[in-house]
Formats: C-alpha cells, sequence, structure tokens
C-alpha cells in the first residue's frame, strides 16, 4: 500500500544555521563599514582632545534666559581643540549629536551637502548637526585654530565619514 507523502525538504543543521548567520552578519557588517571606507578623509587638520568625553547621565531640560537645552537621554559631552593650516579641510562627514564650534583664530569655510559655504572668523561660532555631509576648509593664508564641544546620545561617534556631494566633484 502506498502513502501520499509529501517528500521531506532538507533540514538546515545547527552548523549550517551558524554558517549562514555567519554570513548574515559579514555582510551586514560590510554594508556598514563601507560607507566609512569611501568617505572622505581630511588633510591639514590637527585635532586634540581636551580632557576626556564625560556622560550627563539624566535627561536635561534647561530653559533660561530665552535659550533652551534639552536631552531626553544619557549625552556625552567632548571638546576638541581642531588646527588647520591653510589650505587644511575636515573632509566630508557629519556628526551625531549637535557641535558647537568657535573660531579662536584665522578663518573656516563650511561647506554644506548643497555646497553652500560660510565664512567664519576669530570669535564667531557656528553649529554643526544632523546627517547632511558637510566640510571644513582654511581659504586663508593663516593657521584656523576651533574649538569644537559635541554633546551628542552616549556611547556614539564623535564623527562619521561621508562621501563628497555630487555638487562637490
Amino acid at each position: 500500500m502506498m502513502r501520499n507523502t509529501k517528500p521531506q525538504e532538507p533540514r538546515m543543521t545547527l552548523r549550517s544555521a551558524r554558517v549562514v548567520g555567519v554570513i548574515a552578519v559579514a555582510i551586514a557588517a560590510t554594508a556598514l563599514i563601507a560607507p566609512i571606507a569611501l568617505g572622505s578623509a581630511g588633510s591639514g587638520a590637527t585635532t586634540t582632545v581636551l580632557g576626556h568625553r564625560a556622560t550627563l547621565w539624566n535627561a536635561i531640560q534647561v530653559n533660561e534666559d530665552r535659550i533652551k537645552f534639552q536631552t531626553k537621554d544619557a549625552t556625552d559631552v567632548q571638546t576638541q581643540t581642531i588646527t588647520f593650516i591653510p589650505g587644511g579641510f575636515s573632509g566630508w562627514h557629519h556628526h551625531p549629536g549637535v557641535i558647537l564650534v568657535v573660531v579662536e583664530s584665522g578663518t573656516v569655510t563650511v561647506h554644506d551637502e548643497n555646497c553652500q559655504t560660510l565664512t567664519f572668523g576669530p570669535h564667531e561660532s557656528f553649529i554643526e548637526g544632523g546627517p547632511g555631509a558637510m566640510m571644513v576648509s582654511n581659504q586663508g593664508s593663516v593657521d584656523a585654530v576651533v574649538y569644537a564641544t559635541q554633546v551628542a546620545p552616549a556611547g556614539s561617534a564623535f564623527r562619521l565619514e561621508d562621501d563628497p556631494p555630487p555638487c562637490a566633484g
């Protein structure tokens, strides 16, 4: 007597499942790392971290003197001095969170993802933040020194490399 049975499909062994898992992780890691490898490294810029990265463990909400500052979770704070030699540039990048930048000396030009530029001189400041690619350059004839203070989600990178936007080519 014949039974009407469906042919059995091959079963995935534990070892096969692990191999597939490792391959999936490798593909995902490659997808995450590739944009960094294709990023635009800077040249002629020297960075010095002032102190250590510090964490604000609690959410902060301050609204004083028409200035509002708010975090919703733990955040890290880090300050750096960046010196750009004439012709130096940061490379295309973006930052998690917000960067408050003060120009101490010289001038720097900020290039955004739409290739719009703004130039800042001594004792002027600007803010960096958001996912859009940007670059800072020294188009002047003397060194430019800036102080950059980042407030970002705890544990996040200080900087993420980006490819130059099409308008920068």
